[in-house]
């Protein structure tokens, strides 16, 4: 399952880079949804309406929520207030999922995204936990999104999806992310953070204003968090995406070309010409624990490249510069 999740949210945000352009995140956008207030039309338990609901809380700063384990956040004892809990699976980062069954027995999935880009921050009339929420179900009935904003410019956010055959799928997910909330708010659980993790990171900070203007050419914007660990960059020329992340080794199957990045470090690429020109690149970073592995994965994609122009050497340039300034063990 690990792989699945890790599988979608790779999908999504490469969607991100492509479009130069607002995120579509195809992980969710499965049929048009119905939103309705938090809080409402799913019963009310596991909501905090206490007070006016405010983003921008101290406990919940993009620097602190880097640091977070979802998977320590979905304790059994937080789910099974919502049905049977199986074992959780490790996405990203910031993402764990647990597929579960309700306390009728049928299929329950609950997975916890922190640091979700909220393009729809405006429509948060609800409260959970003291925080401005959106609850939005699809059309379907077979999924339900409750989201929290926690910061403004950028509009980030934690989300609870809830999906399966059970029923009451809102108050479910309002539920888990309510005690998700007061958790992060009094007792938040982070990774242990050893010299040389990529987790603290900021992605938007890693890459240097020199070699993003050798990448990218005049008029590179500022870059902008997509998420805790990804960062896209936009020119007049060119698109730029920069993702740590959590996955498997590349070394083991990503199905790219290796190529040497010096140091003793192997990259494994993808190129994709037409009329634009684009190239993925990723390398392991560092073991993270278990079969996981840190990753760094850069996305570069060229509006209108000369004739024959190798998207991948302007790529492999930045990858050569970017391993000199990472954080080492």
């Amino acid at each position: 399952m690990r792989g699945l999740l890790l599988a979608a949210t790779g999908a999504a945000l490469a969607v991100a880079l492509a479009g130069c352009g607002g995120a579509v995140d195809t992980t969710k956008v499965t049929s048009e949804r119905t939103t309705v207030p938090a809080g409402q039309g799913g019963g009310s338990a596991g909501t905090s309406t206490a007070g006016e609901p405010k983003a921008n809380d101290p406990a919940f700063t993009i620097q602190k929520l880097r640091t977070l384990d979802p998977c320590a956040l979905l304790t059994k004892d937080l789910l099974a207030g919502v049905g049977e809990p199986d074992e959780n699976n490790q996405g990203d980062f910031s993402e764990c999922g647990n597929y579960m069954t309700d306390t009728e027995g049928a299929d329950l999935s609950i997975t916890l995204t922190i640091g979700d880009n909220i393009s729809n921050a405006q429509d948060a009339d609800g409260n959970v936990g003291g925080l401005p929420a959106i609850e939005s179900e699809l059309d379907s009935g077979d999924a339900c999104f409750n989201t929290v904003v926690t910061s403004t410019q950028p509009n980030f956010g934690i989300t609870v999806q809830a999906g399966g055959e059970a029923e009451k799928l809102c108050e479910a997910g309002r539920t888990v992310l309510t005690g998700v909330v007061d958790r992060i708010r009094n007792d938040p659980p982070t990774y242990d953070t050893p010299k040389g993790t990529l987790l603290e990171l900021d992605p938007c900070e890693a890459v240097k204003d020199a070699t993003l203007r050798t990448t990218l050419g005049s008029g590179t914007d500022a870059g902008a968090l997509y998420n805790l660990h990804w960062c896209n960059w936009h020119s007049g020329t060119a698109n730029l995406g920069l993702w740590l992340r959590l996955g498997f080794d590349p070394a083991q199957g990503s199905g790219g070309q290796p190529v040497s990045l010096g140091g003793g470090v192997t990259g494994y690429q993808k190129t994709t010409t037409s009329a634009a020109a684009s190239c993925e690149l990723q390398w392991a970073h560092r073991k993270f624990g278990g079969d996981d592995t840190e990753i760094v994965q850069i996305f570069y994609d060229k509006q209108k490249p000369a004739k024959g122009e190798d998207p991948c050497v302007a790529t492999k340039n930045l990858a050569k510069a970017l391993i000199s300034t990472l954080p080492k063990a």
